[in-house]
């Protein structure tokens, strides 16, 4: 079993993982709120017993193709349990709130051209209660990003920055500001979700990866 990796806490982001690539690798993310912890099962594989909300997994490497995920409580009472595609790239699994419950989400942990001075960064919307959103750093602007959307990656100049999230009706109206260090040579994906079920109820998690 892997250890699950708890938020961090530095200037660059919640969770550092300086993963370089690994064939068929899988990681999880819960962003599910209003739920106990997880146990996270891929294939025959249990990758976390007490997964948290805001906690995310160390990769796993399995089998490329359809993996049989379960999402479990403590008590054994199973929550989701579906196929997943698995490809020869990296993949992080993101557990989310739907209308129904749960669902699982996999998003492609591709790579990013970087080099000394720039960083690559892109945006993942997982806050089911607060529908589409936009965020902008500095002169960088992610818009109406809808729920379930993973933008492409833009590459920026190292730094620091604020990311401001706010709503496509209201994009003058903050929901929040987030001080975030993109370093060199790093890239970097930013989950938007909530934390409580409640459309203002917004957080951020930011994961900073290599690939070189």
């Amino acid at each position: 079993m892997n250890d699950v990796l708890l938020p961090q806490v530095n200037n660059n982001c919640r969770f550092c993982n300086f993963n370089q690539w690994m064939p068929a690798g899988v990681r999880v993310l819960n962003a599910a709120v209003n739920y106990n912890p997880f146990s996270v099962t891929i294939g025959n594989t249990n990758v976390a017993s007490s997964l948290d909300q805001g906690a995310i997994t160390r990769y796993s490497q399995v089998n490329q193709g359809y993996q049989t995920v379960t999402l479990s409580g403590s008590n054994g009472y199973i929550y989701v349990q579906k196929p997943v595609y698995i490809g020869d790239g990296m993949t992080t699994i993101v557990i989310i709130n739907t209308a129904s419950g749960l669902d699982l989400l996999p998003v492609s942990d591709s790579a990013c051209a970087t080099n000394a001075f720039s960083a690559c960064i892109r945006v993942a919307n997982v806050a089911y209660y607060s529908g589409a959103v936009n965020v902008r750093l500095g002169n960088l602007v992610f818009s109406s990003i809808p729920f379930q959307d993973v933008t492409s990656f833009s590459r920026v100049t190292a730094g620091s920055y604020t990311a401001q999230i706010s709503r496509p009706q209201r994009p003058n109206n903050t929901l929040l500001s987030v001080p975030l260090n993109l370093n060199s040579n790093r890239i970097y994906t930013l989950y938007v979700m909530n934390w409580n079920p409640s459309s203002d109820a917004v957080q951020t998690f930011l994961v900073e990866d290599r690939r070189s």
